[in-house]
């Protein structure tokens, strides 16, 4: 699970609830929130910097967005959706989906639609240089009783690894109560997405458990990690699991 750096002691509370409260929007370059182009259709910039751009998109029942373009993105729904997208020449498709079933979609120009009497919110997480069609890679298989901690994240039991291609690593990520992670490393820059919970907690490595931290489902939270990995294991602090997905950003 990923969760906004932080440097010295006592810093891995701060940094739960960094995701949940969105505070890494005080110290990442952000753009200033998009103007609804189109009635009942607005875009928020959560995070940006040379690599990704971060947005959470919310649409009005039945409202239409304006034709617009993207690079390669993976979409998280925080909502349940039903949607049809119509590209430039035309062509269209619906989709339904459920909450947290995430999606990965090539570089396009289109409109999109909510097809709900219900508003819809996702968020949008694009990287800047995937303008060449997804490779899908499929994930090795682990022996978990083989595993030693620290374990890289991908191979950490609660992780599971949904989605991979040459720009991100998708993990779908989920707590029981009272079923903490093993201690695991990330050393790529991520992205989280909380689903769903009540508390979260984290331990860094060598250092003793946080106190627990609110979750709010739908909240955004960046750390990074390339070039300065972290170790740490994360589980529910309350009475419901928690679930969040955390998009790693390949170089």
């Amino acid at each position: 699970m990923d969760m906004l750096p932080a440097r010295g002691e006592g810093n891995e509370m701060g940094n739960i609830r960094a995701i949940f409260f969105s505070a890494v929007l005080a110290i990442a370059p952000v753009r200033i929130q998009e103007p609804a182009a189109t009635p009942g259709y607005s875009v928020k910039v959560e995070f940006e910097n040379e690599q990704i751009r971060v947005t959470r998109v919310h649409y009005a029942a039945h409202a239409k967005s304006p034709m617009h373009s993207h690079t390669g993105r993976i979409v998280v729904p925080v909502t349940d959706t039903h949607t049809r997208a119509t590209t430039q020449g035309g062509a269209s498709n619906e989709a339904t989906r459920r909450v947290g079933d995430i999606y990965w979609s090539d570089s396009v120009t289109h409109q999109g639609e909510n097809l709900l009497d219900a508003p819809i919110e996702v968020i949008e997480i694009e990287v800047k240089r995937a303008t060449s069609p997804s490779i899908p890679v499929a994930p090795k298989t682990v022996d978990a009783l083989k595993l030693k901690e620290p374990v890289p994240v991908e191979q950490e039991p609660h992780h599971h690894v949904v989605f991979q291609n040459q720009y991100v690593r998708v993990l779908d990520v989920f707590f029981p109560v009272g079923e903490p992670a093993l201690f695991h490393t990330h050393s790529n820059d991520n992205v989280s997405v909380a689903l769903s919970g009540d508390k979260t907690k984290a331990q860094p490595w060598g250092r003793e458990w946080s106190a627990a931290a609110e979750v709010v489902p739908g909240a955004v939270g960046f750390r990074k990690a390339a070039g300065q990995p972290y170790t740490h294991r994360v589980g529910s602090a309350g009475t419901q699991a928690f679930h969040v997905i955390d998009v790693e950003i390949f170089p």
